[in-house]
C-alpha cells in the first residue's frame, strides 16, 4: 500500500477527492480503480510520450506501471470541469518523479467521468534544479 501525504482540505470540493483517487490509482497500478474515475472515451495525453484514447488503453496503461511507495500531494485545484493536481511519487526503488496532471471533466455534475487528461511527469531530480 502506498503512502499519502496531503495537506487536509474542508472536504467541500469532491472533485478533488476524485483527484487523489487518479493519482492513488496510478501510484498503485490500479487499472480497475482508473476504469471507475475516466470516461468510456476518455483521452489521456502522457505529454512527450504517447497519448491514450478510450478506457481500455488506459487501463491496459495502468497495469504495467511500477507501484509507488510514496505520494506527496501538492496543489489540488477544481473550478467547474477543469482541475489540476500536482506533487511527487517515490518508487520503492527510490526513484522519485513531479507529477502535474490537468483534468477536464465530462460535465458539471458531481458524477462526471474524466474526459481528458494532461500529463507532465519528469524525475524530480531535474524538477528541482530548474
Amino acid at each position: 500500500m502506498v503512502t499519502v501525504r496531503a495537506t487536509p482540505d474542508c472536504g467541500n470540493a469532491p472533485r478533488k477527492e476524485v483527484l487523489r483517487d487518479l493519482v492513488i490509482a496510478m501510484a498503485e497500478a490500479d487499472g480497475e480503480a482508473l476504469a471507475g474515475l475516466v470516461g468510456e472515451d476518455v483521452e489521456w495525453n502522457l505529454v512527450g510520450e504517447t497519448v491514450l484514447r478510450g478506457r481500455a488503453a488506459v487501463c491496459a496503461w495502468a497495469a504495467g506501471l511500477p507501484a509507488a511507495s510514496e505520494i506527496t500531494f501538492g496543489a489540488v485545484i477544481t473550478h467547474g470541469r477543469e482541475a489540476g493536481v500536482d506533487g511527487t511519487t517515490e518508487a520503492a526503488d527510490g526513484r522519485r518523479d513531479a507529477f502535474c496532471h490537468v483534468v477536464r471533466f465530462a460535465g458539471a455534475a458531481r458524477t462526471a467521468k474524466i474526459a481528458e487528461i494532461r500529463s507532465y511527469v519528469l524525475p524530480a531530480g531535474e524538477a528541482e534544479e530548474r
